[in-house]
């Protein structure tokens, strides 16, 4: 036993130390904040729901005034899907509704880590940079704030990031029924995961036809595996129903702050506004101070510089391919639609984000966006062995000291 632990870690003392330095990091963080880490946040939906659940309710019994409920024939229910719910049920055994939920967010945040660095090591990345570009992918990201506090919506984004991510990772290692099963279970955390569906199909069937099988018998080897999160989305069909007597609804249309709005929760003509703020809105550098809005947002690029480095191989690809890191041993360019349909799922999220009556509310940066990591991430990761170049290590170097201030920046300033 000891002789297999030690060779583990050999083999991934890389990863070992990134995770140390992010526990540290976390315990200095929640030191400046007031010694959180271990505190519960009363922003919990998900612990009030697990609950309700153990009391045979599926509404929350009683209004919680601080909290964005929907209000459905007088009653309070919580306006998120359930599969946080699920993962703080036993917690509350434990805890009753005390949940460590801070303490919670940094272990999900560790644990993608984790994932984006076993699924960098797959695609051949050396050791030490991936425990560089695992550390960025959490804390060169608005998930760095977010993984600071055990709110609802946090929760919620760090459970879907986690997801998608280990999805990645599954695919990467052809565990197709796990890779759709996981992505199933992030659309029970964030509806529009749904667009990851559409890349991990189209890599499978790539994957098959290049082994020498048909699309039509790729198509038909995919179907078993998609038997679980068909079971899956059923059940979130079945609960819906149950609470909203619409299988598609899981809350959100029945908040006051969307009932009293003249175009609702989604319109088209939230489309061009929201963009504006996601693309062009700056942060601006005015009498020596960083001025930024703490509301809808700016530009999702600056605090997550990942989709900075995705746009830049976009660019290299279109003028300077010979200089991009080497392929698959192919001549035809592997996994081409796959990259097509990881595009296509990005700018549909976006899209779809932006047709929200907001963009997240009161935040540091753009935190909805972070739902696109895993996209980007595969992308960057489907044109082989990533090594990040000098100017690609400056960009996460800033990133995350941009974002270690946001922590502090939104408690301060707000």
């Amino acid at each position: 036993m000891m002789k297999t632990m030690k060779a583990m870690f050999q083999r991934n003392r890389n990863l070992f130390c990134m995770l140390l330095l992010m526990l540290c990091g976390y315990v200095l963080l929640h030191d400046l904040l007031g010694g959180t880490l271990f505190l519960h946040s009363d922003w919990d939906s998900y612990t009030l729901q697990a609950l309700s659940w153990r009391e045979g309710r599926m509404d929350l019994g009683q209004n919680y005034p601080w909290l964005e409920l929907a209000v459905y024939n007088g009653k309070y229910y919580v306006s998120f899907p359930p599969v946080p719910s699920v993962f703080m049920l036993p917690l509350t055994f434990v805890f009753q509704d005390g949940t460590p939920n801070n303490f919670l967010m940094m272990l999900l945040a560790l644990a993608t880590s984790s994932a984006a660095y076993f699924a960098m090591r797959k695609s051949g990345m050396r050791s030490s940079s991936a425990s560089v570009a695992a550390f960025f992918y959490v804390w060169g990201s608005n998930m760095l704030w977010m993984s600071t506090d055990g709110g609802v919506w946090f929760q919620a984004q760090g459970y879907c990031l986690l997801l998608l991510t280990l999805s990645l990772f599954c695919a990467l290692y052809n565990r197709r029924v796990a890779a759709y099963a996981l992505v199933a279970l992030a659309v029970g955390c964030r509806p529009f995961a749904f667009f990851a569906f559409l890349p991990l199909l189209f890599y499978f069937c790539e994957k098959d036809t290049a082994s020498g099988l048909t699309l039509m018998q790729s198509v038909k080897k995919q179907l078993p595996s998609l038997i679980l999160p068909a079971l899956i989305g059923g059940g979130y069909m079945a609960y819906n129903y149950a609470r909203f007597s619409n299988v598609l609804e899981f809350g959100h249309n029945y908040l006051p702050e969307f009932t009293a709005s003249e175009h609702g929760q989604f319109s088209a003509v939230y489309l061009w506004d929201n963009l504006k703020k996601l693309l062009f809105l700056p942060v601006k550098f005015e009498n020596g101070r960083l001025v930024f809005p703490f509301f809808d947002g700016f530009m999702f690029y600056v605090a997550n510089p990942l989709f900075l480095l995705l746009f830049t191989m976009l660019l290299r690809q279109l003028l300077f391919k010979p200089t991009l890191p080497p392929l698959a041993q192919s001549a035809r360019r592997p996994y081409a639609y796959t990259r097509a349909a990881l595009l296509f799922a990005f700018a549909a999220e976006l899209v779809c984000l932006c047709l929200h009556k907001t963009l997240g509310g009161w935040q540091f940066g753009a935190r909805y966006t972070v739902d696109m990591l895993p996209l980007a991430l595969a992308y960057i990761l489907s044109l082989g062995a990533w090594e990040p170049r000098r100017y690609e290590y400056v960009v996460m170097g800033l990133g995350i000291m941009f974002n270690v201030y946001g922590v502090i920046a939104i408690y301060l300033f707000t």
